[in-house]
């Protein structure tokens, strides 16, 4: 057991390496030709730091993974142990949030079937399952899913499961750890229902504040206190307001919203009479205010645009190089309530509005340009942050989406943003050699019926190539937590994540004017040219107007992310040559077949190979300066 708890300490130091090495600090390196030196030599480091916790993983992991069997005793200390390395209770600070939530479930089905587990070990196993629930759901609602309410309804049964231990002949006989886990998660069964983007009817929301009150009759009832007198109660009062004044994050109906109103009206007094270091430090009146206007609006009590005034005055109060807890509440709840309600609740937007649409949207990046590179506030940060897409507003004067999320993947994720802009480029440069030599691949592209029409219009369909590669992976901005895996193989749920990153981003382009009609490029971009095989798999790109360019972007994808050494920790990047040979494996299924007779043309080599070298090492000069500039 010495053994082993040494060895997962060591992984858990360097998984917090990999996260520093993978994002360093510009000011350190100096100058612009020195940043993809630091970045090739950084991920080196970190390709060698994930080799040994692959050993790790195989050692203690991957073997009870791919069991999913009964766990003896031994099997299940271990675990546990890896758990309470993995999370930090006081705070939810992560170090690798996907690998806890594998192993907590592996846990609770365990304990379904194990039975010799005590009442204790059941309730701490629940309690944790519950935590990962609200955890996979907050990663689930950054985006529109299929599958959030179904692994919505699945939680909330679990969290019935838990709140059986609530009851009073059962609370009485557990320990203090478990009687605390039990009242703490219960009550968080609540916080499953934050964020539902999806209107609902009254009877679904009935069901979040029948936990709420539950919870007020155990606050109110002697019994607990009595059996309980050292838990802290203070606590527990406030996060009843809290959960359910965060309920109006949600689009509610008009009694939900009433509700959440009430909640949020006494969240607010309590928090003025509260003198709780430890509360104060978590939570602000400002943030609890705002809650209240949502709450408001949505319950027809206050206009929207007076809603709207408020919120931007609490973006204005915000101390911008504020980065604790608090701070970043107060950064990114205002704007982010501001957008919620001009777009999701009707506000008339006038001149007015477009200045502070363009404000918001420039000052949150600005505000994530300058994250401190720590676990804690990257996470809240870009949980907060990621909600801002969804609400996103092209206005006049004000950035378009494809501006505002190529921005933020400068900010959030530099190695994206260089990705991205080098698929541009280079699915770009395959349009323009493939016009002049094969321009009939591009009959049935919008507004060209015929060879003469293409010939015409060529410069638009580059231009549309050029910003329809661009915008391939705005989805992933959504999910960089899982992209930025850097430290181990990726969990298979994670590969399933990532998987949802064409859909994801196809429904926010086909949202705005300025990216609506790279919708089908953006969803097409992982299936095969035969459509045999690929995500999604629903999606035919052979009825697509732009299948050509769909098959060029598809290429340029595969090209940039084969020989790119940065973001490739587990191997070199191959040479052109070496991604040659894999194309020609793949033509007519993975590949279209004219990519053989582009390939052979000495203009385009010369033109490829200068993008693969020079131009990607000027690339990552340009990201430097561009994050500096921001810096």
């Amino acid at each position: 057991m010495e053994k082993y708890l040494k060895d997962f300490k060591g992984y858990i130091e360097r998984m917090q390496k990999v996260r520093l090495l993978s994002k360093p600090d510009l000011k350190e390196i100096g100058d612009s030709g020195e940043y993809s030196k630091t970045l090739v030599r950084n991920f080196s480091e970190i390709g060698d730091l994930a080799k040994v916790n692959r050993k790790v993983m195989d050692a203690y992991v991957n073997p009870v993974l791919s069991g999913r069997k009964n766990l003896d005793d031994e099997e299940r200390e271990k675990i546990d142990s890896i758990n309470e390395l993995l999370v930090e209770k006081s705070s939810f600070e992560e170090v690798d949030a996907h690998l806890s939530e594998v192993l907590t479930d592996l846990l609770m089905d365990d304990i379904d079937i194990t039975e010799n587990s005590t009442d204790d070990e059941r309730v701490l196993a629940m309690a944790g399952k519950v935590k990962r629930d609200y955890m996979v759901i907050a990663e689930l609602t950054r985006f529109i899913n299929d599958d959030t309410e179904s692994i919505r309804a699945a939680a909330l049964e679990n969290r019935e499961l838990l709140n059986a231990y609530i009851k009073p002949d059962a609370f009485k006989t557990l320990g203090e750890e478990a009687k605390g886990a039990a009242l703490q998660f219960s009550l968080m069964g609540v916080l499953l229902y934050e964020n539902n983007l999806q209107r609902q009817p009254e009877e679904y929301w009935e069901k979040a504040f029948d936990i709420l009150q539950e919870a007020e009759e155990i606050l109110q009832a002697p019994f607990y206190r009595e059996v309980f007198p050292d838990y802290g109660w203070d606590t527990y009062e406030f996060r009843i307001y809290y959960y359910g004044a965060m309920l109006a994050d949600s689009l509610l109906p008009r009694r939900a919203a009433e509700k959440a109103y009430e909640y949020a009206k006494r969240m607010e007094s309590f928090l003025q009479d509260c003198t709780n270091e430890i509360i104060l430090a978590a939570v602000n009146v400002e943030q609890a205010g705002d809650l209240m206007y949502l709450a408001s609006v949505q319950a027809g009590r206050t206009p929207v645009r007076e809603a709207s005034e408020k919120f931007y005055r609490g973006f204005q109060n915000r101390d911008s190089s504020d980065y604790s807890v608090t701070g970043v509440n107060k950064n990114l709840d205002p704007p982010s309530s501001y957008m919620i309600t001009a777009k999701m609740m009707g506000l008339e937007l006038g001149e007015i509005d477009y200045d502070r649409i363009f404000e918001i949207q420039k000052s949150m990046l600005d505000y994530l340009y300058h994250i401190p590179n720590r676990a804690d506030v990257y996470m809240k940060s870009m949980t907060l942050f990621a909600n801002l897409p969804m609400y996103f507003m092209e206005v006049p004067g004000a950035m378009t989406l494809e501006e505002f999320c190529i921005n933020a993947f400068a900010a959030v994720h530099p190695p994206t943003y260089v990705h991205v802009n080098m698929v541009a480029r280079m699915a770009e440069c395959m349009s323009r050699h493939l016009l002049e030599l094969m321009p009939e691949l591009f009959i049935g592209f919008p507004g060209c019926p015929d060879a003469a029409s293409v010939r015409d219009q060529k410069d638009r369909i580059i231009d549309y190539t050029f910003h329809s590669a661009l915008c391939h992976d705005l989805g992933k901005l959504f999910i960089i937590d899982t992209i930025s895996m850097y430290g181990r193989s990726l969990l298979d749920t994670e590969f399933l994540t990532i998987k949802h990153h064409p859909m994801i981003g196809a429904r926010l382009a086909a949202e705005h004017h300025s990216t609506k009609d790279y919708a089908d490029v953006i969803l097409g971009h992982h299936i095969w040219y035969d459509c045999s095989r690929g995500y999604p798999d629903n999606f035919d790109t052979r009825k697509s107007p732009y299948k050509a360019v769909i098959d060029i972007v598809l290429v340029a994808d595969c090209l940039d992310a084969a020989t790119d050494t940065v973001g490739r920790s587990y191997s070199r990047g191959k040479t052109f040559a070496e991604f040659e040979k894999e194309v020609e494996e793949g033509l007519g299924m993975h590949y279209a077949p004219f990519f053989a007779e582009l390939f052979k043309q000495p203009s385009f080599r010369s033109d490829i190979e200068y993008l693969l070298n020079e131009g990607r090492e000027r690339m990552y000069r340009d990201t430097y300066d561009h994050i500096m500039k921001h810096a």
